[in-house]
């Protein structure tokens, strides 16, 4: 971030760099790539909002998602519930280590809206294979394009991952949001390597 731009982000925000991507027409009939030994992968319909938040906790506080955690539990409840939402949960000795969240709205996309690893499986090669997990669920719906987006929050590889897997940027916008630690909605130590905020009252 340019020392210009930093001067303008206001008390208690975070500056982002949002980049979209695409992959155009999935393949349809994409076969589910090979099994890791020890890993497992299933479909949870209506996750318990309880079960799904620490999920969300386990793998999203070090990249400070936030936007979830501003849902009260009936909206999220009923967000898990419907048929436009598909959680996908991968388990590792009855761990919860990685989660696939497909929205299927607006069609006939289909966004990967969640997606990721608890940090102690991170950099151990399972992103491929969750990903193409992800790849052969949106697949079966046959959408026009899978989208996604990442942020400059994210884990640094993120993006470069994504397009490394077929996906190509479409547009990038820049984004400045309450930094999640200050308003409540994260522990103050999520996310260590990314800097707090300046507080509202300097």
């Amino acid at each position: 971030m340019s020392s210009h731009a930093a001067e303008s982000v206001p008390a208690g925000k975070l500056y982002t760099v949002i980049t979209h991507l695409a992959m155009e027409a999935p393949p349809a009939e994409t076969p589910p790539p090979a099994p890791v030994p020890g890993v497992t992968l299933e479909r949870r319909r209506a996750m318990p909002v309880a079960d799904y938040l620490r999920l969300y906790h386990a793998i999203g506080d070090d990249w400070l998602w936030w936007s979830r955690l501003t849902w009260d539990e009936a909206r999220l409840a009923a967000h898990l519930a419907e048929e436009e939402t598909e959680v996908y949960v991968a388990e590792a000795d009855s761990e919860e280590i990685g989660l696939i969240e497909l929205n299927l709205r607006p069609a006939p996309d289909i966004e990967l809206r969640y997606f990721g690893l608890v940090p102690s499986w991170i950099g151990k090669g399972l992103g491929g294979w969750l990903l193409a997990h992800a790849l052969a669920a949106a697949g079966r719906h046959r959408p026009r394009r899978m989208i996604l987006n990442t942020c400059t929050l994210d884990h640094p590889g993120a993006l470069a991952f994504y397009q490394k897997h077929g996906f190509a940027i479409t547009h990038s916008e820049v984004d400045i949001v309450d930094d999640p630690r200050l308003v409540g909605l994260l522990p103050m130590d999520a996310a260590p390597h990314i800097p707090l905020a300046a507080p509202a009252n300097g």
